[in-house]
C-alpha cells in the first residue's frame, strides 16, 4: 500500500465516524505578477485615507454546492512570518463593476483576516482580491506573489481558481484518538506520514481552523513520532503559522494536536510550497561557476521592460599560439553580450558579438552581429543554469552558475521566495 493510500484511508475513517459532519474546505488562489489593473480602494479594503489605486484581481463567477454560512480566511495575512501578498477579499453577487464598487456588494467590511458570510447554492458570486493599502509604484518592494483565500462551510466552492490541497491538511480530532503530553499540550493527537515533498525550499504553514474550530498545534518530525520523547527528531513546532526548510527525498511526519487544550473538533491548515522563482532586479550582479574561476557572467535585470542583459567574460576555445601577444590584456580573452525577454524563472536571450573597435575610442564604429542563443534559468536566489548555443561556431553546452556575492540575497528572497500557491506537495 502506498503512503498516499494510507493517508486517504486514515482521512476516510475520520469522515465515516458516526455523528461527524466535517466542513468542506476550499482554497482559491492566484498570483499577482504586476500586470494587474488598479482601482481605488474597494469597500472595506483599506482603513487609511490613501485613495491611490491598488492592484486587484477578479475571480470569475463561482457557486457553492450547499447554502449556509462559510468562514472565509486570508491565508497569507501579513501578520504571518512570511511574505505573501497582503490582500483583502471582497464578495459580490452576480457581477463586479470597479466603477460602481457598492453595487451587488455582500461584504461591506471586506475580508481582511476572516469573516463569516452566508452564501446560497445556485447563486453566482464574484470574488475580488485587492492588495491591502500599498501602492506598488511607491514601494521599494514589488507586491508580486501568491494570494490564497480559504472557504470552510457546508459545501464545495466551484471556481476556476480552485487549488487541490493535500488531503492530510484537514481532518478531525476525535475522542478515540490517543493522548500524549508534548510541548503543544496534554491532549489527543494524530500522526500522518511518511510524507515527502516535491521540491526543496521553504514550506509555509498557516492554521486556518483557529478561525472556526480547533486551535491547532503542528509538530513536524524527521522520524516517526516517539510518544515517550516528543522532542526527539522534532524539526519544527508551529502555533498559528511558521516556515520550515524541507528537502526532497526525505520522510517527514506530521503530528496534529489541539493547542493548550484537549478539545475535539475539526482542524484545517494551509501548507504552501515555495513560490516559483521569478527573475527580479535582485538577480542582477555577478554569477560564476567555481570550476572555471576567472570566467563568469554579469547580469542586469530591467523589471519595468521585462528584459535581462548579460555579458559573458570568457576565453577562446584554445590558448593563443606561443608568442602571440596583445597590446592590452590577455590575447585569449573573449566576451559576448546577450539580451532578451524574461518570463518567470527563465530568460531567452540572443547572443551578440561586437568587433571592429579599438580601446577607448568610438572610431571605427562597432560592428555588432547576432550569432547564437542562450537560456538563463534560476532555480532559487543562489543558483541557476546557463544553456548556450554559439551559432556558427558550432559550440553548445551549459554552465551551472552561482552568485559571486550575496549582497542582494535578502531582497531576492523577499521578492521571490514567499509562499507559493497551496497545492500537492
Amino acid at each position: 500500500m502506498t503512503h498516499n493510500n494510507r493517508i486517504v484511508m486514515i482521512l476516510s475513517a475520520f469522515l465515516m465516524l458516526p455523528g461527524t459532519a466535517l466542513a468542506t474546505n476550499t482554497v482559491l488562489s492566484g498570483i499577482f505578477d504586476g500586470s494587474e489593473s488598479a482601482t481605488a480602494p474597494l469597500p472595506g479594503t483599506c482603513r487609511s485615507n490613501d485613495n491611490d489605486p491598488l492592484m486587484y484581481q477578479e475571480v470569475p463567477a463561482f457557486q457553492v454546492s450547499v447554502s449556509g454560512t462559510y468562514t472565509i480566511v486570508d491565508a497569507f495575512n501579513p501578520n504571518k512570518s512570511f511574505s505573501g501578498v497582503d490582500i483583502t477579499a471582497v464578495l459580490y453577487e452576480g457581477s463586479f463593476n470597479p466603477a460602481l464598487p457598492q453595487t451587488n456588494l455582500i461584504t461591506p467590511d471586506g475580508v481582511d483576516v476572516t469573516a463569516d458570510v452566508v452564501l446560497n447554492a445556485g447563486t453566482d458570486y464574484v470574488l475580488v482580491v485587492q492588495q491591502w493599502c500599498k501602492n506598488p509604484a511607491r514601494t521599494w518592494v514589488s507586491r508580486e506573489g501568491a494570494w490564497a483565500v480559504t472557504f470552510s462551510g457546508p459545501g464545495k466552492v466551484s471556481s476556476g481558481n480552485n487549488v487541490t490541497v493535500p488531503e492530510f491538511t484537514a481532518g478531525s480530532i476525535v475522542d478515540s484518538d490517543p493522548t500524549v503530553a508534548s510541548e503543544c499540550a496534554t491532549s489527543r493527537y494524530q500522526q500522518i506520514g511518511p510524507i515527502q515533498v516535491s521540491q526543496d525550499g521553504p514550506y509555509h504553514y498557516v492554521d486556518i481552523s483557529i478561525n472556526f474550530d480547533v486551535d491547532m498545534c503542528l509538530q513536524i518530525y524527521s522520524a516517526p513520532f516517539d510518544t515517550a520523547n516528543p522532542v526527539a527528531n522534532q524539526l519544527a513546532r508551529f502555533d498559528d503559522e511558521g516556515v520550515l526548510e524541507m528537502e526532497t527525498g526525505k520522510d517527514y511526519y506530521f503530528v496534529v494536536q489541539p493547542l493548550n487544550s484537549d478539545q475535539t473538533g475539526e482542524f484545517f491548515y494551509v501548507f504552501a510550497p515555495p513560490s516559483p522563482v521569478r527573475i527580479s532586479a535582485a538577480m542582477s550582479g555577478s554569477w560564476f561557476f567555481p570550476d572555471t574561476e576567472g570566467q563568469g557572467f554579469f547580469m542586469d535585470v530591467f523589471d519595468n521592460i521585462n528584459l535581462l542583459f548579460l555579458a559573458w567574460f570568457t576565453y577562446d576555445l584554445e590558448r593563443p599560439a606561443s608568442g602571440v601577444t596583445a597590446m592590452i590584456g590577455e590575447p585569449g580573452h573573449r566576451w559576448m553580450t546577450a539580451i532578451g525577454p524574461l518570463s518567470g524563472s527563465k530568460a531567452e536571450l540572443d547572443i551578440y558579438w561586437n568587433s571592429g573597435m579599438v580601446f577607448d575610442s568610438g572610431e571605427p564604429p562597432s560592428q555588432s552581429k547576432q550569432d547564437g542563443t542562450m537560456t538563463v534559468e534560476f532555480f532559487n536566489c543562489f543558483t541557476g543554469l546557463v544553456t548556450y548555443d554559439l551559432g556558427s561556431s558550432g559550440v553548445s553546452g551549459e554552465v551551472p552558475i552561482q552568485r559571486l556575492a550575496n549582497d542582494t540575497v535578502g531582497l531576492c528572497q523577499t521578492l521571490t521566495e514567499g509562499p507559493g500557491q497551496p497545492g500537492p506537495l
